[in-house]
């Protein structure tokens, strides 16, 4: 199973599925629950962490929850070997409660995360996917000349990171293109690679200078890209980031990955490339 990094929409289908999209750069995940934020981390110093899961639908929802253990890609997830699972899953620390819910139409319940009581955490970091999964509902799908009904069951998982001891999160910029699509528009394809004991958490900014007669003009951000997670688990984490445009000026084009949450404010890692005009 190949999922996209952030929220992961799950999906069960009697007949046919059909996957709600998710708002991941809201800080919401969206499918028959919203679920927030996007992660959580636990430390000696935070052993509980909270989500907030409601309900937008017009029906009353049934969910539960569950640990799954997922493991990182460069382009997202994959299910963990059990090899890899006796290495990275944070689940045998964690509690979580409640483990079931019901959920009338616009309303939310609170989801508890914590460490076990008297247990002190493992050394380095784990990482668990908390899945809240909703019960199948029948849902009518139109069709030329009829309709069908299916029964469709979803479920959102968010990473839980388990962080024990003393370490580092930093990350550095790997190797970088600059693509052209198919409808002309330039893309940039660059690579976030962890270095540290911890993972590291941020956006990617895209920013052009343009060089003028009268020297560096104004930067301007082409493209930031949110929700970008540098796990220890993967060698590097690959960035696609349209730029919206089908040529750049003579400059400097920079690429920035700055952190996020519990990184806020951080730099990890800046890399300049040098444009030249268009002839």
């Amino acid at each position: 199973m190949m999922v996209q990094f952030g929220p992961i929409l799950l999906r069960r289908a009697g007949i046919l599925g059909v996957l709600a999209g998710a708002a991941l750069a809201t800080g919401v995940a969206r499918a028959e629950v919203n679920i927030s934020p996007l992660r959580q981390v636990i430390t000696d110093e935070a052993r509980t962490a909270t989500y907030r899961v409601s309900n937008p639908s017009n029906r009353i929802i049934e969910g539960r929850l569950r640990w799954i253990d997922l493991s990182a890609t460069e382009t997202g997830y994959v299910d963990a070997t059990p090899e890899q699972r006796e290495k990275l899953s944070a689940a045998p620390y964690l509690t979580v409660w409640p483990a079931f819910f019901r959920l009338e139409p616009g309303a939310d319940v609170t989801v508890t995360v914590a460490a076990k009581v008297g247990a002190p955490l493992p050394a380095g970091e784990h990482r668990s996917h908390l899945l809240v999964e909703t019960d199948a509902v029948r849902t009518p799908l139109r069709k030329a000349g009829g309709s069908l009904e299916v029964d469709i069951g979803l479920g959102i998982s968010t990473p839980v990171i388990l962080r024990g001891g003393k370490g580092d999160a930093g990350a550095t910029i790997g190797e970088t293109h600059l693509l052209r699509t198919t409808d002309g528009s330039l893309e940039l394809e660059t690579n976030v690679e962890p270095k540290g004991e911890f993972s590291a958490y941020g956006r990617i900014d895209v920013v052009f200078t343009p060089r003028t007669e009268k020297g560096a003009g104004a930067p301007e951000v082409l493209r930031s890209i949110d929700n970008v997670a540098a796990y220890i688990d993967a060698p590097r984490r690959r960035v696609m980031a349209p730029l919206g445009v089908q040529e750049l000026p003579g400059g400097v084009l920079e690429v920035r990955y700055v952190g996020r949450s519990e990184f806020e404010g951080e730099t990890f890692a800046t890399r300049s490339f040098e444009i030249a005009p268009p002839r």
